[in-house]
């Protein structure tokens, strides 16, 4: 397989790379090589006007071509790195074609560390578009994009990076933000209502959400997690969601077998094996799950050794933390890594929840 060092020499030379993300396979040039969006703009078909999304490695080099506010870099916070595309005013200084007409450009920070490495070796932003001809489907798969291709089209090519089959993940949610109202422009696989929620139509949907906060829990506290465990607190009415969240968690953690409600036993155990890769240098060695309600007295944790039970190398869900009470659950904050998520009914397939 070509090296990201490879595919990074091809885009500053003004080459072609059919790349990898975290969501599907993508078309990545310079967005400030004119004769290389040309090029791009050309092999997909795609008509003036029409947006291509880049992707950035943080706030700092997006602030060089988006015009950021406090209300922006708040939810550039909160949502990325992520399946997310923010739309937002540009500075106009990529090349044409990459802005859209209105002069909005759309910035990604996607959750892959090959992407991140990619734009790092760069320097500089890379074009995010999907690897597929205008109006087509998005691939998840070279060997299903080059079946759609003619040889004109394979001969724009400049180098392919083929990571195999990639998870069959949604391309990234579209945001515009440059009105007041956050505007859905493409529905992925998350779908946020404001800056500090997500909405769920789905169990599916609950599960994606699961994954995405535990990558986005695990990123910035890696450096700390060996010394502190990670408890994630999961609050709202029944029915809302949170077993499955909970499910999620373990799931992706790599427990084996089935995770079950622990609503009669107040704790479940479960070893994280086998081990992913990147879950493996954060050294997650359990996963335990609480739930907490049935708990009427003190008494009741004291006898399974409640505040005792999270060590380093744990990560934990505990479904109705308020029923371990205010002293309790201010213990359990100063000696861990706690992370509130709160779940609320909208209506019957819906459900809002914050983080």
């Amino acid at each position: 397989m070509a090296t990201i060092k490879q595919a990074a020499e091809t885009i500053k030379n003004g080459g072609l790379v059919i790349f990898p993300t975290d969501t599907v396979y993508i078309l990545a040039v310079d967005p400030t090589n004119q004769k290389a969006v040309d090029k791009l703009i050309a092999f997909k078909d795609r008509w003036p006007g029409k947006a291509i999304s880049v992707a950035v490695d943080g706030v700092k080099m997006a602030d060089k071509y988006v015009r950021l506010n406090e209300r922006i870099v708040d939810l550039m916070a909160n949502l990325l790195p992520g399946p997310f595309t923010l739309v937002i005013d540009g500075k106009h200084k990529m090349a044409k074609g990459v802005e859209a007409e209105n002069g909005t450009l759309g910035i990604r920070i996607p959750d892959n560390q090959t992407v991140m490495e990619l734009v790092e070796t760069v320097g500089g932003p890379v074009t995010a578009t999907s690897a597929n001809l205008s109006g087509r489907t998005p691939h998840y798969s070279v060997e299903s994009l080059m079946k759609t291709l003619s040889q004109k089209k394979k001969n724009m090519i400049d180098l392919v990076v083929d990571a195999g089959i990639l998870p069959k993940n949604k391309p990234s949610t579209v945001i515009d933000l440059t009105m007041p109202e956050i505007k859905i422009l493409r529905r992925g696989d998350l779908i946020i209502g404001n800056s500090k929620t997500l909405i769920s139509k789905s169990e599916r949907e609950t599960e994606k959400i699961g994954e995405y906060l535990l990558k986005k829990t695990l990123t910035p506290t890696l450096s700390l997690y060996r010394a502190r465990a990670i408890v994630i607190g999961l609050s709202g009415d029944l029915g809302c969601g949170k077993t499955v969240f909970s499910r999620a968690i373990g799931k992706y953690l790599g427990v084996e077998g089935k995770i079950t409600s622990p609503t009669f036993v107040i704790m479940n155990e479960y070893k994280t094996l086998p081990p992913s890769p990147s879950l493996d240098r954060a050294g997650v060695k359990k996963f335990l799950h609480f739930d907490l309600y049935r708990i009427t007295t003190e008494q009741e944790l004291e006898e399974i050794g409640f505040l005792n039970q999270f060590k380093e190398n744990t990560i934990s869900c505990i479904e109705w933390p308020e029923m371990m009470g205010k002293e309790n659950l201010e213990k359990l904050k100063k000696k861990v890594n706690y992370i509130p998520v709160n779940f609320r009914y909208v209506d019957e397939i819906t459900r809002e929840i914050e983080f």
